[in-house]
């Protein structure tokens, strides 16, 4: 069958479409060769970073690729894993990597290019699908040749590929914009429908950010169209059945991840769903667009820096053509009808979109009321990235006003200098917004066999096998990604444990999940806690092998508990970057710290701390220890102030509290310390994050401990800090050196330097 028969029925089908299409190909790969150079022909020798996100993302592919049995990706949040489509690990690329090798076609060694070429070939299928809208909404071939290409260059997309990689599909967006158009128009269903619902399924078990695009933007146009048309019947199929593709592929997924999610407490209020929102800036002048530049030049007031979620630049091109749009519409019945109804009606729909993305950015909702009566808005984290549409829509928009501007152009040599112009001013726009995001991003793969050596030739060296061990237990900790701990990812220590668990396929106990379930990311923290704490863990792993610590070097300082699972480890190898050390189970059940508190205990040692407060006198359904815990009102809640008294001398105590924290609405938030000289007058002022510390106890509560300097005659202010109400417990302070002892005789525990410990067996 034509092209025309396939994507349009405005324009005839001839030579000059074909022709238009392959002038949008080749233009592209001229444009794009320059940006993504030798990933093109070499995407196997290169990863675009060595840390962060996409460390994790090329990470979870290639581990699953090599190492991968079923639909769990087991790399880390060892020994529970986690359901792949629930991960950022591009579920349908790792697990068709997996099926290929169970089925004799091991392509394992090649899983990083795979990674980089697919979203990259990708491309040339994204601007096939943008000429062909173009052309179905009534443009030109030769226009949208030259526009195709500059549309999917300029698209926040591609930015992603450069590191979250399961977002960098612009092909998924036009793709359903154009599978609604050709619906509007043919008002019947046919056997490719079935191939798009594919698609649209494929696309959002890969990544549910995209599925949410495609599919919120189906449903919102056929929702539209439904109205616009009153329900006439003749309408069924585009209103009706747009709103069944989209929520059929929506319902399908999530139905799946509900039978299929191993934890029952994902963290539900995404705090992202405020702060990673869409902005009129990042739609129209975000810094490094040319639209930025020139407003700042001629003094207008521009944003230094915008979040990155926020940075959906349409172009310079772009806004003036809407500029000249809007000022000829009012005016020109012509103009009216080169805009199509189908074209309309997905503008409006993007536009919702674009609403939801900016929500309280926009709309002068209370973020309060929100969390309470539409909670499930929380889901979408990054907000900001249900814009996407919107830049599609209005790019089109503003391709289609050019074209017609650059039919009126006259004579012939003059229009196409015209477009050439256009063009070049719109390449402009990439070269200087796109192309500086992936200069040196051409780094060597860490993962391919000539790297793997490294790592293995230190373990021969060392007499390290890999089969004594069962895991990886990294440091200094890290564990995301979740609201509730502090998403930390520490260079050498993220680096060199994953390079290690690829080679040597041992799986990490750190998570690093998406939305990893709250109950498993607390308990690989409380893995590094202090060593009065017992580790929930070791009950539920599979075996009595080993822990492979590996202590990344030169980064952050250790925390208590890292220092101590380093003392009672064994050393193996020691690099420059990193050493390893053999860590044995019985090491941590048998902990010395905890058999010494208990014969504290026994032998009748009770300490009280200079000051304790345990709100038993506020009975709570959830106590730290005790009868009950404060509520503390939202921002600055001022819990008391103490006095240097007890001591009367400068003095260095020791300040520690509790935060609960759970799945919901409760969230461990900050303390604030204000230290006051003898005349009342600050001189120092502390702020801490209790989701940094590893303290983890009760399942769901941080403990927070700084050393503080009072001067004598001076005094200790203590709030707690979150802009919603926190639950907070067991604060306490004590001179530096000493070790508080608070017994509950009812309790089956008592509190040592503010941990709680078992009481020993009578």
């Amino acid at each position: 069958m034509t092209l025309r028969a396939h994507l349009s029925k405005t324009y005839p089908a001839n030579w000059s479409v074909l022709a238009g299409l392959l002038v949008a190909l080749l233009l592209f790969f001229l444009l794009a060769k320059p940006i993504f150079g030798e990933y093109f022909t070499r995407p196997n020798s290169m990863t675009y970073t060595y840390g962060g996100d996409a460390l994790a993302l090329y990470y979870n592919t290639a581990f699953h690729a090599r190492y991968g049995q079923d639909s769990w990706l087991r790399g880390t949040n060892y020994p529970d894993g986690e359901y792949i489509y629930l991960t950022d690990a591009q579920g349908v690329l790792s697990n068709a990597l997996r099926l290929l090798r169970q089925a004799g076609f091991d392509v394992s060694d090649y899983a990083i290019g795979i990674v980089n070429g697919v979203p990259l070939y990708l491309l040339f299928a994204a601007v096939t699908v943008v000429y062909a809208l173009l052309l179905a909404l009534g443009g030109l071939p030769l226009p949208s040749a030259v526009f195709a290409p500059l549309i999917v260059l300029l698209s926040p997309q591609v930015i992603r590929m450069g590191g979250h990689f399961g977002l960098g599909y612009p092909v998924a967006i036009p793709l359903a914009m154009l599978w609604f158009v050709r619906k509007y128009r043919v008002r019947r269903w046919e056997k490719r429908d079935v191939l798009f619902f594919l698609t649209a399924l494929l696309f959002t078990y890969n990544n549910p950010y995209v599925g949410f695009n495609i599919n919120l933007l189906l449903i919102g146009a056929g929702a539209l169209v439904l109205l616009w048309k009153r329900f006439q019947r003749a309408y069924w199929i585009p209103g009706f059945g747009a709103m069944l593709m989209g929520a059929g592929a929506l319902l399908w997924v999530f139905a799946d991840f509900y039978w299929h999610d191993p934890v029952s407490d994902r963290v539900s209020p995404q705090w992202g769903f405020f702060y990673y929102q869409a902005r009129f800036e990042g739609f129209f002048y975000p810094p490094g667009s040319l639209l930025h530049d020139l407003l700042k030049d001629a003094g207008f007031r521009v944003p230094a820096e915008l979040e990155f979620e926020t940075l959906l630049n349409v172009g310079l091109v772009t806004t003036a053509a809407l500029a000249v749009g809007l000022l000829t519409l009012p005016f020109s019945e012509k103009a009216r009808r080169f805009f199509k109804f189908e074209h309309t009606v997905l503008v409006d729909a993007a536009i919702l979109m674009a609403i939801l993305a900016a929500n309280t950015a926009l709309i002068p909702v209370s973020q309060h009321w929100i969390e309470d009566h539409l909670p499930w808005l929380m889901m979408f984290k990054a907000a900001g990235r249900l814009g996407w549409p919107l830049y599609f829509a209005l790019t089109v928009t503003g391709a289609l006003i050019v074209d017609a501007l650059y039919r009126t152009v006259s004579p012939l040599w003059a229009r196409v200098l015209f477009l050439l112009l256009v063009g070049a001013v719109w390449n402009a726009d990439i070269n200087q917004y796109i192309a500086p995001r992936f200069r040196g991003a051409f780094n060597p793969n860490i993962f391919d066999a000539k790297h793997e050596e490294e790592l293995l030739s230190v373990l021969r060296q060392n007499n390290i096998n890999p089969q004594d061990f069962q895991a990886i237990l990294a440091l200094p900790r890290f564990g995301v990604w979740s609201d509730k701990v502090w998403p930390g990812l520490p260079f050498e220590a993220q680096f060199w444990s994953m390079r290690l668990s690829v080679a040597t396929g041992l799986p990490i106990v750190n998570s690093v999940q998406s939305r990893v379930g709250t109950q498993h990311v607390l308990e690989r923290v409380q893995m590094f806690g202090h060593p009065l704490i017992e580790l929930q863990l070791l009950a539920r792993l599979p075996n009595r092998k080993d822990l492979l610590i590996l202590h990344g070097l030169g980064g952050e300082e250790l925390q208590v508990g890292e220092r101590y699972l380093l003392d009672i480890s064994e050393p193996l190898a020691e690099t420059p970057r990193y050493t390893l050390r053999r860590l044995r189970l019985d090491s941590l059940e048998h902990s010395r710290a905890i058999a010494e508190a208990q014969r504290l205990y026994a032998n009748g040692y009770r300490k009280a701390p200079a000051l304790h407060l345990g709100f038993d006198e506020e009975p709570s359904e959830v106590a730290f220890y005790g009868q009950g815990c404060r509520q503390t009102t939202p921002d600055e809640d001022w819990v008391c102030t103490f006095p240097s008294t007890p001591f009367d001398r400068d003095t260095l105590v020791v300040f520690s509290a509790w935060n609960y924290l759970d799945a919901g609405r409760w969230n461990p938030g900050f303390w604030i310390l204000s230290v006051r000289n003898a005349e009342g007058r600050e001189f120092h002022r502390e702020k801490l994050e209790s989701r940094k510390s590893n303290d983890v106890q009760g399942q769901y509560w941080f403990r927070v401990e700084r050393d503080i300097y009072i001067p004598r005659g001076g005094s200790v202010a203590i709030a707690a800090h979150y802009h919603l109400p926190m639950r907070v417990d067991e604060v306490m302070i004590w001179g530096k050196g000493e070790r508080p002892l608070i017994d509950d005789p009812k309790a089956e525990g008592f509190l040592l330097e503010n941990i709680w410990v078992r009481k020993p067996k009578r």
